[in-house]
This record gives C-alpha cells, sequence and structure tokens, in this order.
C-alpha cells in the first residue's frame, strides 16, 4: 500500500500545504493537521493492518466509531462507493451478571449514513486490505467471528474504539507529531477538503453533519481568505472604473479615397 495508497493523499497533502499560504487552521482545543504532517501520518502507517481505515478516516473526515464500522457490503467498487451505515460504539453494559461493565456493539448509524465516492486509489487500497483481512480469516480458523467488519480484530470481532485510540496515538508520536487523537483525523480531513477549494456544503455532506451551520462554526475561520477575494472581486467589478479605450472612428469616405 506504501506506493500507490499512501501516494494517494500525500499528494493532495501536498497540495495542501504548498498550494496556498494559509495552513489548515486549527479549532480552539483542537488541532488538525498541515498536510505535510497528513503525509506523515500516513507514511507511519502505511504497512500497519489499520492503514488503509486511517487513511479512509483521514480522506472522509471519518469519526472513529464510523471507520471502525465500515461494513463489506457498503463497499462497491463497481459504483466506486463506500457506504457509512453503522458505527461501532463502547456502551454500558446492562447485564448484571456480565463479567464487564462495558460492552461492544455496531450500531446502524441513522443521521449520518451517507455514500462515500472513492477514486481508484482509494478502490485499490480498499481491495489490498480486504486481501490481508482474507488471509487474517483463513488463519484465524474456528476461532474467527464474522460480524461483516472490514476492520475487525485478527478474530473478526469489533475493535475497540478506545484501543484504536492508543495506537494511533503511538504510530503519530513515532512519525514525530506527538499525542494525537483519531478524532483529530476528522478535523485534518475537513481542513484539507476546504484547503483544496471544496465547497463548505459539500464538504458538510461528506462529514455527514446534520446542518452546513454546524461546519461553518467549526471552519468558517479557514475560509477568509476566500471571502477577502470574493468581495474584492465584486467590489472592483462595482466600484473601480473600467480603463479608458481609445473608441475606433470609421474613416470618413475622402480618407478611403486616399
Amino acid at each position: 500500500m506504501k506506493q500507490e495508497g499512501i501516494g494517494l493523499l500525500s499528494g493532495v497533502a501536498a497540495r495542501a500545504a504548498g498550494g496556498r499560504d494559509r495552513p489548515p487552521g486549527r479549532t480552539p482545543g483542537r488541532r488538525a493537521s498541515a498536510g505535510r504532517e497528513a503525509a506523515r501520518q500516513l507514511d507511519e502507517v502505511a504497512e500497519h493492518r489499520m492503514g488503509v481505515l486511517v487513511l479512509l478516516a483521514l480522506v472522509f473526515g471519518l469519526h472513529r466509531g464510523e471507520a471502525l464500522g465500515l461494513m463489506r457490503s457498503g463497499f462497491d467498487p463497481d459504483a466506486g462507493t463506500l457506504r457509512v451505515t453503522h458505527a461501532v460504539k463502547r456502551i454500558k453494559n446492562r447485564d448484571s451478571n456480565a463479567a464487564r461493565k462495558t460492552k461492544l456493539v455496531i450500531n446502524e448509524t441513522k443521521k449520518s449514513r451517507r455514500p462515500l465516492s472513492l477514486t481508484p486509489e482509494l478502490i485499490d487500497a480498499i481491495k489490498r486490505h480486504r486481501s490481508a483481512h482474507n488471509a487474517e480469516r483463513l488463519q484465524a480458523g474456528a476461532g474467527w467471528t464474522e460480524h461483516g467488519l472490514i476492520f475487525p480484530t485478527a478474530f473478526g470481532n469489533p475493535s475497540d474504539p478506545d484501543t484504536f485510540s492508543h495506537l494511533f496515538s503511538n504510530l503519530a508520536q513515532k512519525a514525530g507529531l506527538g499525542h494525537w487523537h483519531p478524532h483529530e483525523l476528522r478535523h485534518s480531513g475537513a481542513s484539507l477538503m476546504l484547503a483544496q477549494g471544496t465547497p463548505l456544503h459539500v464538504v458538510s455532506d461528506v462529514l455527514g453533519r446534520a446542518s452546513i451551520a454546524i461546519t461553518k462554526d467549526v471552519y468558517g475561520h479557514l475560509m477568509e481568505g476566500d471571502k477577502r477575494a470574493a468581495t474584492e472581486a465584486i467590489s472592483s467589478a462595482l466600484l473601480r472604473r473600467p480603463k479608458r479605450v481609445a473608441p475606433t472612428v470609421a474613416p470618413t469616405d475622402a480618407e478611403e479615397a486616399g
């Protein structure tokens, strides 16, 4: 995956970092990685079994539970889509006789169900991950529990969101980025989309937000440059006098006669 899967977003990240002077912003209490940092994140996880999950979470700004809950049935390589339909969550165990106070569940998402449009590079990355997934399933044998997940544990069970958070933080530290939480992939993805000029309403749809107003509140500061450019353009059109051009005067009959 290192060349194809990582190369995809490394290119996007490089353009986001170098294509504009303004870096992806940092919301209060949250950090959004700049393009080069995103590329470093991907390079660090390139060979990890969860590397494609990090790639998808960054490209589409997925919540960690959504990324862990992606289903094989939602992947349609022919149509080039991946549907967000489920999420993995840890909830309180209401069974008083249970050994653990909490349990992992796979819940259907309601408000944030959405299709994601895949590029050929992302389709190939998911297919390669699927091949590795099938090899793990064969190795697990009778110990495998099928849930239909794209990113389960090595035995097919839902991956614990908290365990993934610790894993991702360790990988980020190895990449020299310090402590990072998977939720910051969501902010990084949104920032990169906006840095590439993606309209705000499209970013909101990709993130699965119920209202564009929420997206605007969180990421509106990243669009200050665009708003200033728009104001300058309309101001120029309405208030600045056009440059005078000398009119072309048709020659008289006498001039034509010579």
